[in-house]
């Protein structure tokens, strides 16, 4: 299973990304940014380094000021982790008198 910490770094990773695209792509400068948000330097500049925990609030302002909507969704740890759910298995039977019959067990 995934730690806390694991996932912060994860999610703050792509927020960087995301935020690091939007100004490459717009030619946008940290006080550019600064401004369209209207926020401090402080604040951009622990973005752009990995060093920030957002609520939920702030996240929805990075969002929208960079043309995009987060979308949260909670999934099982498996599914997130790429494992499937154990399928039935299939167990061939024969009883009497029959043939090509299965059980499915689990």
């Amino acid at each position: 299973m995934e730690t806390q910490e694991y996932l912060l770094t994860k999610y703050q990773n792509e927020i960087f990304r995301q935020l690091q695209e939007y100004m490459k792509v717009n030619n946008l400068t940290q006080q550019d940014m600064k401004k369209k948000m209207g926020v401090s330097s402080a604040y951009i500049s622990q973005v752009l380094n990995g060093n920030f925990n957002f609520t939920l609030k702030k996240l929805i302002e990075l969002g929208l000021a960079i043309g995009k909507v987060p979308k949260i969704e909670f999934v099982d740890n498996a599914e997130f982790l790429g494992l499937k759910k154990e399928e039935p298995i299939i167990i061939p039977v024969a009883p009497a008198g029959k043939k090509n019959s299965f059980v499915a067990t689990g």
